[in-house]
């Protein structure tokens, strides 16, 4: 049986052979985008600047009360400021005046964005985007140390 296969798969010409390779390939392409873009649909972006974001990376989390509710998908320096973009889902009611923090789990662990919300009124969600005024930048324990360091001096 597998012999008659072989002989089968043989038979047909290179060019048949790179033709489905190539569809194949192209349909995985495909599938791909369209999974990683579906979920955006019951997302709204988000913008939030900073002034250092030290352990922040593509993909990194965005908490509320330590529960994930999205994600971060471009970090860009502009002039002095780091502008940091992303999604969060739809479902959650966001407070005007929360206060956008980038917090580590640990003290060398992986570090995430969370908001903690404040008493004001919701984000309109009709706007389609979110703007965080009021963030606190990121801290490590190597700029801590230095800090100590100036100090001692």
């Amino acid at each position: 049986m597998a012999t008659e296969i072989i002989k089968e798969i043989d038979s047909y010409d290179s060019k048949y052979h790179l033709k489905i390779g190539s569809l194949f390939f192209i349909c995985l392409i495909l599938i791909f985008f369209l999974l990683k873009n579906m979920n955006r649909n019951d997302s709204i972006p988000f913008v939030a600047t900073f002034n250092y974001v030290e352990g922040i990376n593509i993909d990194s989390e965005v908490q509320l009360a330590g529960i994930k509710i999205g994600y971060i998908n471009k970090i860009n320096l502009h002039e002095d400021e780091v502008i940091i973009n992303g999604y969060i889902d739809k479902k959650y009611n966001i407070p005007e005046d929360s206060i956008v923090k980038i917090k580590s789990n640990g003290i060398f662990g992986k570090k995430a964005m969370s908001i903690e919300p404040g008493f004001g009124e919701y984000f309109d969600k009709s706007k389609n985007q979110y703007f965080f005024n009021e963030t606190q930048d990121s801290y490590s324990i190597d700029t801590f140390l230095r800090f100590l360091n100036d100090l001692n001096e």
